[in-house]
């Protein structure tokens, strides 16, 4: 008898489980994989999978069929297309104002330099996130414009693909500092580093970094997706998001 109700207790709870891929921006990586560690606690039974990556990458896969439940966009005009094409069947909501830095892990950086950092002997390379589908590079590109030493400066520039491979560049020693976001400068493998300094670079350099969520309309049909995405708005939520510097 025992074994029967074992059983019948796992077979209810596989019945109810659900599972949803979340695909997001990776200046969320930290900020989601929190949010998802407190999101799981209350539905023990269900799975959620990260993919993380650009955001423009992340809306033309989402364009092409790819089976993810809520996208997450550094740029929140990329959710609207989406929402307009149908692909995204919620209304797209803000989950915070996106904040972009200087950083860098060479022992000459000095944060109270800012951007006079950049033009320094010892920087050879300066790492980025690509301009045309990232959006903290479109914005990195936006701030030096607006202090016209873009130009000055691009040859030096090293391209990731997203935010976290730019941080990854400046990491392994492949560039010398860069424009990388907040929230990461905020995750504890830099904040507890050694080399935990950065220049919060002046928000009226560039437009502002609106960043947004929706379901999709394949995450539609899951009520795990609505649960998550009604999740984002708890205080759990919020104070993680604004641990990591993310704020509306």
């Amino acid at each position: 008898m025992k074994k029967i109700v074992l059983a019948l207790t796992f077979l209810c709870s596989s019945m109810f489980a659900d599972k949803i891929t979340i695909f997001a921006a990776s200046d969320l990586k930290f900020a989601l994989d929190d949010i998802k560690k407190e999101f799981l606690k209350e539905n023990k039974n269900d799975e959620i999978e990260m993919i993380y990556g650009s955001s423009g990458k992340g809306m033309h896969q989402i364009e092409n069929g790819a089976p993810f439940d809520i996208f997450f966009s550094a740029n929140m005009d990329f959710v609207e297309k989406l929402y307009k094409q149908g692909d995204v069947s919620s209304k797209p909501k803000m989950y915070a104002l996106g904040r972009v830095v200087i950083w860098s892990n060479h022992k000459n950086f000095n944060s109270s330099k800012g951007f006079e950092n950049l033009k320094e002997p010892w920087v050879k390379k300066i790492a980025i996130a690509n301009p045309t589908h990232a959006p903290y590079g479109e914005k990195a590109k936006q701030a030096m414009e607006s202090l016209n030493i873009y130009d000055t400066l691009k040859s030096k520039f090293v391209l990731g693909e997203n935010i976290s491979q730019t941080v990854a560049f400046i990491e392994s020693g492949g560039a010398d500092i860069g424009v990388i976001a907040l929230s990461l400068a905020l995750a504890p493998n830099i904040a507890n580093g050694e080399f935990n300094s950065y220049y919060l670079i002046d928000n009226k350099l560039h437009k502002p970094l609106e960043q947004g969520y929706g379901i999709t309309k394949i995450g539609s049909k899951k009520e795990l997706s609505q649960k998550f995405y009604d999740f984002m708005e708890t205080s759990n939520a919020n104070e993680i998001m604004k641990k990591y510097g993310f704020v509306k």
